[in-house]
């Protein structure tokens, strides 16, 4: 893994100088979504359909008592991943010490976007508006890839 640069900025990031940490860059929470109905996943990605989904109200006091279950996170920081690198985000200790974790998809070469993990809560677990849940980090390739990303996802949620 590669320790991140100074200079990679992370627009939307709530507290930069806070986020930043010695090995990545802590990706915090924008918005919440519960799944709704079922998805179908395929091997050419033909018959790919993704789930519904509802985005949960953050309460007056800005946090949010979360019930066992999965649910959708967008985090509120833009990440572009150098075309050398790929990208991996872990879950915080103390979001697994409260009894959640984080699961998330390899973020490939050139991906630019505001991402979303997979929140897995295992115990009620009390989620604050900008609660830094994952870090995110680098992994430098032996070589820049010939191409880059260029999924679905590429520009999601800007």
């Amino acid at each position: 893994m590669i320790r991140l640069p100074r200079h990679l900025d992370f627009p939307g990031a709530p507290s930069p100088d806070l986020q930043r940490q010695p090995a990545g860059f802590d990706l915090t929470v924008q918005s919440i979504a519960k799944f709704e109905s079922a998805g179908e996943i395929d091997l050419s990605n033909a018959q790919r359909v993704l789930p519904s989904t509802k985005c949960l109200d953050w309460p007056a006091d800005g946090g949010m008592l979360l019930a066992p279950g999965g649910y959708l996170v967008t985090y509120n920081e833009e990440v572009a991943v150098p075309p050398d690198c790929a990208g991996i985000v872990l879950p915080r200790s103390s979001l697994m010490r409260c009894g959640a974790t984080l699961c998330s998809a390899l973020w490939d070469p050139g991906y630019r976007g505001r991402g979303q993990g997979l929140l897995i809560v295992t115990h009620p677990l009390k989620l604050h508006r900008n609660a830094r849940i994952g870090q995110f980090v680098l992994m430098r390739l032996e070589q820049a890839t010939h191409t880059t990303y260029q999924g679905q996802y590429q520009g999601e949620n800007l």
